[in-house]
């Protein structure tokens, strides 16, 4: 005798049980109408024995089922264990969904703030990874060429193999794939779908100090996700209450205010020779963003910055400190008003593109002082595209112009600088700041997570892979360069189990695992010019400030003439 339906209050739904499998068929047929005309959700389980399955295979003669409590049950939207792989989500689901390893739930790999899609997301030994950059609105011009670079690198470990080696007892290849984020309009949203939906182990970004800490803070280390960093400066990010989980590859301010505060009495050297000055005072003014970021470089550099030969406390009336927002179009007018008013012999400033358009550029272009004109000196904010197209052939505004930023002119990044070239034709520049630590956390990522073997791949078993590859004390171990023509090299160096030296394009990166800093020379850069006289990206000038010894060392070059 045919038991009657029951309704089971622990599943929710009307459980149905089938003495005779030749009316099963029939059976499904009433009961997958049934749950289309009903408002409550449907469970149908078929089967005689108490015991129906062990796995979602037992119940393949159940389209649409999985095995839940022994029991072949109907998959709705959300249920734990409602997928095998991510192929069942891509029938389930409009592509393209994932099946998250953590409970086998379908989540869509796409929201409204991330779009960027690269690499083979339906494979199952995929390695997810998240971007969370500025890649639209004003500061696109800094948050592009990172995305781009970290593009660049997963193609590059596409080419070398399709990806990592297997995980140990395993026969296929791991692919990499990039979720990128544009963090301009809701950064929490972005790394909320990032961190809690996808669940990926590690986040790239954020392109700003204020908006790293506030991800961090609030959504990556309550997640136990890894955020690595490659532009975020601030001091203040070595204090977080991190849990091991926030890394850069870009270093603390406070190396980049070294280097400013030992080239300004250079630049002030050079301007008393060219407006034939002797004891009149100069006099100096820092704008600055109103953020983490542009209050931290300017407070470390105001501690120990000196011009007319003494300390900014002694200067007074000499030195204008601006905070121009950020930042708003009002903020940003004032202190282009209050700049005008100054008349600065030097011009110290430390943000982003905002910098750039809304101070600078307009004070050149309502400056009226006949006498001079100002020296600008940018901090790494202002390697941006918007700057060198406004110079464009204004070979004297050029000269004026220097600037510092974290990283190195090695071999590794001009082999970076040249493949980037080679791919990307948008406009953009790998000379942005950010550009080779972006492809250089791809690497670190990549190798981490080899060397970690057969562990899962999370958050904190990413940074006990990092401080294999990539610890301080292991400069004397085999080298593990970034790029590709030494990917498969790199790959058998971890397996070897030998001590490990990774030198990227942004630097050597040698971390304190402590903090997830590593130190890094600050170039001091500018403006060269093209054949038809018009300036070009920021280069390298020569002269830089050295990590290990922390003094300027080198001297310009040709270039910057």
């Amino acid at each position: 005798m045919k038991p009657q339906p029951r309704y089971d209050a622990n599943r929710r739904g009307m459980v149905e049980r089938i003495a005779n499998s030749d009316n099963r068929g029939s059976v499904v047929r009433r009961f997958v109408a049934a749950c289309l005309l009903g408002s409550a959700s449907c469970t149908l389980v078929v089967d005689t024995d108490a015991v129906q399955c062990e796995t979602r295979d037992d119940c393949s003669e159940f389209p649409g089922t999985i095995c839940l409590d022994h029991a072949c049950i109907v998959a709705t939207p959300g249920t734990p264990g409602e997928c095998r792989n991510h192929a069942d989500c891509a029938s389930l689901r409009d592509d393209p969904w994932i099946c998250r390893a953590s409970d086998a739930v379908c989540v869509p790999l796409l929201s409204e703030h991330c779009q960027t899609l690269l690499g083979d997301y339906q494979n199952d030994q995929a390695i997810f990874l998240g971007s969370l950059l500025q890649t639209k609105g004003e500061s696109a011009t800094t948050g592009l060429p990172v995305e781009n670079a970290i593009r660049l690198a997963i193609k590059d470990f596409e080419q070398a193999g399709n990806g990592l080696p297997p995980a140990p007892g395993r026969s296929a290849r791991r692919p990499l794939v990039l979720i990128g984020c544009n963090s301009g309009v809701d950064p929490i949203a972005a790394a909320r779908h990032l961190t809690n939906v996808v669940q990926v182990p590690a986040i790239i970004g954020a392109s700003f100090s204020g908006v790293t800490i506030q991800v961090a803070t609030e959504v990556t280390i309550p997640g136990k996700t890894l955020l690595l960093s490659p532009s975020a400066t601030s001091a203040a990010i070595t204090q977080l209450q991190d849990d091991n989980l926030v890394w850069r590859t870009a270093p603390s301010d406070d190396l980049q205010a070294a280097a400013v505060q030992q080239f300004v009495p250079r630049v002030e050297a050079h301007l008393r020779e060219d407006l034939s000055l002797s004891d009149e005072p100069i006099r100096l003014a820092i704008a600055y963003k109103g953020d983490s970021y542009g209050r931290g470089l300017t407070d470390t550099v105001e501690s120990a910055l000196s011009f007319n030969g003494k300390p900014v406390a002694q200067n007074k009336d000499n030195y204008l400190r601006l905070d121009y927002g950020n930042p708003t179009a009002e903020a940003l007018a004032r202190a282009v008003e209050e700049l005008l008013a100054f008349e600065p012999h030097i011009v110290l400033i430390f943000g982003s593109t905002g910098g750039v358009t809304g101070v600078f550029k307009p004070l050149e272009e309502q400056w009226a002082n006949p006498q001079y004109r100002p020296r600008y000196i940018f901090s790494d904010g202002g390697v941006v595209n918007e700057l060198w197209m406004f110079v464009n052939d204004d070979d004297e505004l050029r000269r004026r112009i220097r600037g510092t930023v974290p990283g190195t002119d090695n071999a590794l990044f001009r082999t970076f600088r040249s493949s980037y070239n080679a791919v990307f034709d948008d406009g953009t520049s790998p000379d942005v700041f950010g550009a080779a630590g972006g492809y250089d956390a791809v690497y670190l990522l990549a190798y981490a997570a080899v060397s970690i073997g057969s562990k899962k791949i999370t958050g904190p078993n990413l940074v006990e892979g990092l401080k294999i590859v990539a610890a301080s004390g292991n400069e004397s171990g085999q080298a593990l360069d970034v790029g590709l023509n030494f990917i498969n090299d790199a790959f058998a160096t971890i397996a070897s189990g030998q001590a490990l030296n990774f030198e990227g394009a942004s630097g050597p990166l040698d971390f304190d695992v402590q903090t997830g800093e590593a130190l890094s020379d600050i170039q001091v850069w500018c403006l060269p010019k093209d054949k038809n006289g018009q300036a070009t990206a920021a280069v390298a000038s020569g002269l830089f400030l050295n990590a290990k010894t922390g003094m300027l060392a080198g001297e310009e070059g040709t270039i910057c003439d």
